[in-house]
């Protein structure tokens, strides 16, 4: 019978499809030029939040003597949207925390807070950053790419020492800004 708990009775495990796992991605980020050790700073990535691209028109309501009606929004969803990464932190052999320096650089060029020097748009654009989804052969299944990026919040550093923590210093919630995408599903 269809739909008892058996495994003769599920097609994914009949057929040996896999799952999706989350943890199966690669991120491919173009900083502006200039900006130093990124092929290092892709390594250190841990997660990434906020891929929101399945947007809708939100609904409205309508109400006659107490009767209410609701229909899809007139007005398109928000095209942009925030994208969170993690990073973890690590000294190379020069003593320089590489990562960090390098996001900071890039954020240096939207705003640098030691000269109050504010950047243009063009100056601090990245892009494009592609993520791509795969399974454990290695075969992309979906890519999302985005064409423009930018330092939407600052870096940052490794503040608040504390001698009972062995805590080991990781960036958390810096935020991307995104203004259009592609998605291919393959």
């Amino acid at each position: 019978m269809a739909g008892l708990p058996h495994y003769k009775n599920s097609t994914a495990a009949r057929n040996l499809w896999e799952p999706v796992f989350k943890a199966y991605y690669d991120i491919m980020i173009t900083p502006p030029p200039g900006i130093s050790d990124w092929p290092l700073v892709m390594e250190n990535i841990t997660t990434i939040s906020g891929i929101n691209i399945n947007t809708f028109p939100g609904k409205q309501m309508q109400s006659y003597k107490g009767a209410h009606r609701s229909y899809m929004g007139g007005k398109h969803p928000e095209n942009a949207h925030d994208l969170t990464l993690d990073f973890e932190v690590n000294l190379n052999d020069s003593n320089s925390m590489y990562v960090y320096k390098a996001l900071r650089a890039w954020c240096d060029l939207v705003y640098n807070p030691l000269t109050g020097k504010m950047g243009l748009k063009k100056d601090y654009v990245g892009g494009p950053m592609v993520i791509s989804q795969y399974n454990a052969n290695g075969d992309i299944f979906r890519q999302i790419t985005y064409q423009v990026v930018f330092p939407a919040s600052a870096v940052q550093g490794p503040n608040d020492p504390n001698w009972e923590s062995d805590e080991v210093y990781k960036i958390t919630g810096w935020t991307l800004a995104v203004d259009d995408w592609d998605e291919t599903w393959l």
